[in-house]
This record gives structure tokens, C-alpha cells and sequence, in this order.
């Protein structure tokens, strides 16, 4: 026999094991205080196997981009979420999409040459946007806004004080004059890339099917190599040499969880990030692993935690489709693809917010407080912060980071799509360094359960953002 005193403490255990933890805890009579729904266990599990060696960098368009899709969509999975990629052998519905590409790989360091003169990639030049093993053309010296002509390889002196976006206009300007190729002097980031051991050049690829469009590969030269180059004159012929193989098998890999909402007119907001990095340095020694910790194993962590949170409450008015992309940092493939093929009207898609780069704080905001792209181009960043967001506009306006994640794409078909950041210009960026040792954790998780809350006040209001007068995107 229990006695009265034991068998009411006995009762009293069996209660408190019998009784949920619930997200309220009691800590003095008459306050209460909210448990955390983003713990900082989850994150760092989650990161932890994301940014780890074994995934190698998650390379654009390689197995290990489709591990890193396959992980996340067995979280969904778990989370209760209705999946939205491809079907499997067994005609079940799966969270997995695969995208077919038509691209190739580099087997061969490039080289230019000009008259007897010769560079080679990593050492003295890099390139992006290649899609050829062989291009040529007349040299063509461009100074200031001087017309370029059709074919030529364009050289193109901007004054020390250009910024980036006096780049890349002149950039554009050469592609709409179909010059064969544009040579840049490198950026502080291309060189700081070089000197680290640059891998071969990504081939650039397309969507099976896609319309192939012109393209401007950009050269980057070192100060020294694009004096020598200037120094050789106008029409001296310019020539890139390397081998290339094509890659029949090639795709890139998204995955797609969604939280169906009680709207019976099926409006749709999106929480995506990316889910590839630049995989592995060939051409370096030591760490050659671009384990892309923060850029942006991060963000999908924070899709992860959206998911696990918005998942486990009450149904929401609104649909939320959690999306992590493939191959970003090649071309935007994934995105492309899904919003080519989006099983949702797009006139039905409120709103998306990409997750991208949230592992450290930027000095260039209060603390704990994230910054959102082109925040003043729309009526969201405002109103999230009015329902406590601690969002403020992107500090970094030169560095146009609006155009540099996957919410650009959506933001060109009029989806009213931002980036939230805390980005502070590290230089770890697109490095090996990019590891998990360099990651605030409490930060992390700080920033990812301080959008809950807004995120969940979105999917259950019928407010619809908008475009401010002249600041939507428009496609060329």
C-alpha cells in the first residue's frame, strides 16, 4: 500500500509524464514564457550534416547536391508535409525533382593566347558564363562608353572607382552588341578566389529544351595579365583553348515539401533557399572541400526550421511550399525549372522569401536583427517588420544582392520575392574557409525563430504584397 503523502507525489510524477510539453512554460505565479520552436540542437544537427566533408560542397548538379535534396526531403517527410517533386519506381509521390540539363566538364586547364603570348586559367585569368571549348575574336580595347563591335572580344577599362554595377552594365551593353567575349581587371573577389587555387571553370549549361540564348563568356585577369593584354592592341586575335566532354547524364536536383492551407482559392506564399555549393576545389591542396556552411547550407536549415514549425500548429489559410533549389550557383537552374513548370498559377504565389547566408551576424546591423534585399522595392520587408520581423533594408546596397539569389528569378515572372541575409561581406565566401567552425549557432537560431512568428502572421492574413510604383523587375 502507497502512503498518502508517496502516493500523491506518485500521481504528481505520473501526471507530468502523462502531460505534453507544450511550447509554454511557468516560471513565477502570474508570468509565463514561450519555449523556443527553432532549438539550437535541430540546427546544429541539421547544419552539421549539410556543410560535413562527406557531402563534399554539395556540388552544383552532382550526386551529392541529390544526397543533400534527398536528406531534406526525408525531414519533410517526417515533418507530415504533402511532397512535390517526382514520382519513384513504385509510382509514389516523392519530394525529390530532378532537372535535367544539357552541359559538359572541362578535362583540360584553359588557356588563352594572343599574338605569342599566352595565360593560363587559375594562375592568371578566371571565366564565367563559358559554354564552348574554343572561342576567338579581334581585340577590341573599350574605353569609357565607347561602342563595341559585333564578334570582337571586347577589353574594357572602367576607371578605379567603378563599382559593381557600373560592371555590369558595361557587361550587358557587350552582350547586347553580341561581342564574343568581354575581358574584366578582376574584382577583389575574383582575385582572392584565384589566389586561393581555382578550380576548372563550371561549364555553363542549360535546361534540356531551353532556348539557347547568346552567350558572353566574362574573363577576369589578373592586374598584370590585362596590362599585357591591353598592351598588345586592337585586333590582335584572342583565342581560348581547353577540352571538354559532354555530360549526358546531367541534372540538378530540387526539393519540394508542402503544408496544403485551408484557402479554397489556393493562394500560395513559398520559404525556399538553395541547396548547392561549389563542391570541390581540383585545383587546390590542403582543404579543397567548399563545405558552404553559411552560403547556404544556412538557408536550407532555415527552410528546415520553417517547415518543422509551421508544420506541427494549426492549418494555415494560405498553401506554404517549402522549396530548396539546385545549382544556384551555376545559373539558377532549379528555380528556373520550377518556376517554368510551377504547379501553381502565378498570379496564386503571394509571396517568397529565400533564405540565403544567416550563419554570422553583419556589424552593419543592430544586433540580432536581419536585412532583407530590395527592401524598398516592395510593400513586404515593411509590413513583416510592422508583425515583429526584426528585418531591415540590405546594408550592402553596391554589392546588388537582390539580383544574386534565387528570388530574382521569381521576382522576374512578377512574384513579389526577397532575400533575407545577414551577409556581412566575410571573406570566407565562396572559400574552403566556409566551414562550420566559423558559424554563430545562437545567432542561427535566433535569426530563424525570430521569422516564425511574421512567416505564420503571412500564411494566415489576406494581405498580398505588392510591388512598389517602378521597382518591379523586368525581363530583358
Amino acid at each position: 500500500m502507497v502512503h498518502h503523502r508517496s502516493r500523491l507525489a506518485f500521481l504528481l510524477c505520473i501526471n507530468l509524464i502523462a502531460t505534453p510539453l507544450t511550447a509554454v512554460a511557468q516560471t513565477s505565479p502570474g508570468t509565463t514564457t514561450r519555449e523556443p520552436e527553432v532549438l539550437e540542437r535541430n540546427v546544429r544537427a541539421e547544419l552539421g550534416f549539410l556543410a560535413s566533408d562527406a557531402m563534399q560542397g554539395r556540388g552544383s548538379a552532382t550526386n551529392y547536391e541529390r544526397l543533400a535534396a534527398e536528406y531534406i526531403g526525408s525531414m519533410f517527410r517526417q515533418f507530415g508535409l504533402e511532397p512535390g517533386g517526382d514520382t519513384d519506381a513504385s509510382n509514389a509521390p516523392g519530394f525529390v525533382q530532378r532537372v535535367a540539363l544539357e552541359t559538359g566538364r572541362f578535362v583540360s586547364t584553359p588557356v588563352v593566347t594572343a599574338g605569342s603570348k599566352s595565360w593560363q586559367y587559375g594562375k592568371d585569368f578566371l571565366v564565367t558564363g563559358i559554354r564552348v571549348p574554343r572561342l576567338g575574336g579581334e581585340l577590341q580595347i573599350v574605353e569609357g562608353e565607347a561602342p563595341l563591335t559585333k564578334g570582337s572580344v571586347a577589353l574594357i577599362r572602367l576607371p578605379e572607382t567603378a563599382d559593381l554595377q557600373q560592371q555590369q552594365a558595361r557587361v550587358r551593353a557587350a552582350r547586347a552588341s553580341q561581342a564574343a567575349a568581354v575581358v574584366l581587371l578582376e574584382s577583389d573577389r575574383a582575385r582572392r578566389q584565384r589566389e586561393a587555387g581555382a578550380r576548372l571553370p563550371a561549364v555553363a549549361a542549360r535546361l534540356v529544351g531551353e532556348q539557347v540564348t547568346q552567350s558572353v563568356p566574362v574573363f577576369s585577369f589578373s592586374k598584370e595579365a590585362f596590362n599585357e593584354l591591353a598592351g598588345l592592341g586592337n585586333g590582335m586575335r584572342f583565342e581560348f583553348a581547353a577540352e571538354m566532354q559532354a555530360d549526358p547524364t546531367a541534372a540538378t536536383w530540387n526539393v519540394i515539401g508542402i503544408l496544403r492551407g485551408s484557402d479554397p482559392n489556393g493562394e500560395t506564399i513559398m520559404l525556399s533557399a538553395h541547396l548547392d555549393h561549389l563542391g570541390l576545389n581540383e585545383a587546390g591542396t590542403g582543404d579543397t572541400i567548399f563545405n558552404g556552411a553559411d552560403d547556404d547550407a544556412s538557408g536550407c536549415v532555415a527552410v528546415l526550421e520553417m517547415a518543422r514549425a509551421l508544420s506541427s500548429g494549426k492549418r494555415p489559410r494560405r498553401t506554404i511550399y517549402f522549396i530548396c533549389f539546385g545549382s544556384e550557383e551555376r545559373g539558377g537552374y532549379g528555380a528556373r525549372y520550377f518556376i517554368d513548370h510551377s504547379p501553381v498559377p502565378l498570379e496564386k504565389i503571394v509571396a517568397d522569401i529565400t533564405f540565403e547566408m544567416l550563419g554570422r551576424p553583419d556589424a552593419k546591423v543592430s544586433a540580432n536583427t536581419l536585412w532583407l534585399t530590395g527592401y524598398e522595392r516592395s510593400t513586404l520587408g515593411p509590413e513583416l517588420a510592422r508583425q515583429g520581423a526584426r528585418l531591415v533594408a540590405d546594408p550592402h546596397p553596391e554589392q546588388n544582392f537582390f539580383q544574386r539569389s534565387d528570388n530574382y528569378t521569381l521576382a522576374l515572372r512578377g512574384v513579389v520575392a526577397h532575400t533575407v541575409s545577414s551577409f556581412g561581406l566575410h571573406t570566407d565566401y565562396h572559400r574552403v574557409t566556409d566551414d562550420l567552425s566559423k558559424v554563430d549557432f545562437q545567432f542561427m537560431t535566433r535569426s530563424i525563430e525570430s521569422m516564425i512568428a511574421p512567416v505564420r502572421w503571412l500564411a494566415n492574413s489576406t494581405f498580398r504584397p505588392a510591388w512598389l510604383p517602378g521597382q518591379q523587375p523586368v525581363r530583358n
